[in-house]
């Protein structure tokens, strides 16, 4: 009965929970710490802290954590498989759509306009972000001098921050 509850309960998180892994972890705290008393309030921190240092998905990892305090290997695996049952479900569900539907005309219409919503998602993340980074004309510039570089060489990511964080160093 505890492997039910324990994958329903990460099913339901998992299924209600929007905006990325941080804003799932209020709803995994709201059901294993306050109603379900699984794990306290001070092991949820711990957890949490252990899942932002692991690599991977924060909610898959505090998932997996709170399973294994809970009920060992296999409370793991279930709380981890009921973080990504309802996603998996899902995009399988899409896919079989879109396969079978890509070649109507309608539904070709809306894939157009849900690329220029990603679009608009993209660039509001990007405005949300440069909103708390471009403080002066030195960061507007590294930013400038980063968006040309990307467009014209499309350097590897990680080059990029490094050759960032080098001019912040000497010249910021």
């Amino acid at each position: 009965m505890l492997y039910l509850d324990l994958i329903f309960t990460f099913m339901k998180i998992s299924l209600f929970s929007f905006g990325g892994g941080y804003a799932i972890l209020a709803m995994i705290q709201q059901e294993v710490v306050l109603k379900h008393a699984w794990i306290t309030q001070s092991e949820f921190a711990d957890i949490v802290a252990i899942s932002q240092m692991t690599p991977g998905p924060i909610a898959i990892n505090a998932a997996t954590f709170i399973g294994y305090r809970r009920a060992g290997f296999w409370g793991s695996f279930f709380c981890t498989l009921g973080v990504i049952l309802p996603s998996v479900i899902l995009m399988l569900i899409i896919t079989i759509s879109y396969l079978k539907l890509k070649h109507k005309p309608w539904f070709s219409a809306i894939f157009k306009r849900l690329r220029l919503l990603a679009i608009g998602l993209i660039a509001a993340a990007g405005i949300l972000i440069g909103q708390g980074a471009l403080l002066d004309w030195f960061s507007y510039g590294v930013f400038a001098l980063a968006m040309l570089i990307s467009w014209r060489y499309k350097p590897n990511p990680v080059l990029l921050m490094l050759g960032a964080g080098v001019l912040g160093y000497f010249l910021g």
